[in-house]
């Protein structure tokens, strides 16, 4: 029998009760992105160890439809409508201007991810527009963003270059960028080692580097915290995977291997920034530091007599049992005259056309010139 006493219990708020518990289990947003502009960016990164690599970043895909990229997840997808024309740079940002809706989707995919790796491909018109657009709308947020653009080929048509020119161009105007550019040519040649010794052929050095990339917490921060404060908006890097310490003997001399393997052509003596990241064995740790980097890195910059800063970034150490070294040096500031000038020559019987039938205006291809007629 209840007593008086006993009867005033709290009740129990069923509700109150299932809505904490979903509260609970609702999975944390990601707050770091790798976003994939184009196909030849997807063919790169839809491979078998893509979830792996990317741990707990979201992945995004922008591509004209989903059927162009089978291998990745639906929701990762933010597709373009399929009727849309998208082979000019131009064709992208006017659908972004009249379609509020597909804008609106693509700002709430991005909403709250503060850091930000982005892949295009420059000479797709996707890749053209989309990446300035998204560097602004980071910029916008107050995130942080930087970006492997590949560039095309030599052998490639002047469609092609006339939407890279605009991209960089676009990009090299917006004080936010941090876009490192990367010639096509030079990543289908490239030759280097794994850190198992095995051979890398060609453009899974993309792939390869992301990886780094991303194990590297803070990375676009760090790229993003230089280029504002040094003013330096496009980069290009050099790279050496998996190099023995015990056969290069110091980080100097891997530097040095480094410096032989551009990805794009420029006049390496006219960078005014370098960004050093750099991947370890933790049984190393000791023989390569932080500062023991620095100075090996200080010490062969000599021959650059423009280098305003060099930021080392903390190394990533890995629990391995080899002695290989993976070394990545984004350069940046140098001077963009012979980039300029070769653009221009490929993509001029484009742009002529283009401006004759009234697709852009010639003051808005003045505009994009003159933002890289000098060095940044």
């Amino acid at each position: 029998m209840v007593t008086a006493v006993e009867t005033p219990e709290v009740c129990f708020d069923v509700i109150e009760s299932i809505r904490k518990h979903i509260a609970q289990l609702k999975p944390l947003r990601a707050k770091r992105s790798l976003i994939c502009i184009g196909d030849y960016p997807a063919k790169i990164l839809l491979k078998e160890t893509f979830a792996r690599k990317i741990g707990d970043s979201q992945p995004i895909f922008i591509q004209k439809s989903i059927k162009e990229s089978p291998s990745a997840d639906p929701y990762d997808v933010v597709g373009i409508d399929p009727d849309v024309d998208t082979h000019f740079w131009f064709d992208i940002a006017s659908y972004l201007a009249k379609n509020e809706a597909y804008s609106a989707r693509l700002r709430s995919r991005i909403e709250g991810l503060h850091e930000n790796i982005i892949l295009a491909s420059l000479w797709e018109g996707l890749g053209s527009a989309l990446l300035p657009a998204l560097i602004s709308q980071f910029n916008a947020s107050k995130a942080n963003s930087a970006a492997l653009a590949v560039l095309p080929s030599k052998a490639q048509p002047s469609d092609a270059h006339f939407n890279a020119f605009a991209s960089i161009g676009m990009c090299a105007s917006n004080n936010a960028a941090a876009v490192v550019l990367l010639d096509r040519d030079c990543v289908e040649d490239f030759v280097g080692v794994y850190r198992d010794g095995s051979r890398m052929k060609g453009n899974v050095i993309i792939d390869y580097v992301l990886g780094m990339m991303l194990d590297k917490e803070g990375f676009s921060q760090e790229l993003s915290e230089l280029s504002r404060s040094f003013n330096v908006r496009l980069y290009t890097m050099l790279a050496v995977t998996g190099a023995s310490l015990k056969i290069y003997s110091s980080f100097k001399n891997i530097l040095n291997a480094a410096s032989l393997n551009p990805f794009f052509t420029f006049d390496f003596s006219s960078a005014s920034v370098l960004y050093i990241l750099v991947r370890v064995p933790l049984h190393l740790k000791d023989k390569l530091t932080r500062g023991k980097i620095e100075l090996a890195t200080a010490q062969w910059s000599r021959k650059m007599p423009n280098i305003k800063s060099i930021y080392v970034s903390e190394p990533i150490y890995v629990d391995e049992e080899n002695d290989r070294v993976d070394s990545v040096v984004f350069a940046g500031g140098f001077e963009l005259t012979q980039l300029t000038a070769f653009l221009q020559k490929k993509s001029a019987e484009v742009k002529s056309e283009t401006v004759k039938k009234g697709l852009i205006k010639e003051e808005e291809w003045e505009a994009i010139v003159k933002s890289l007629a000098a060095k940044q």
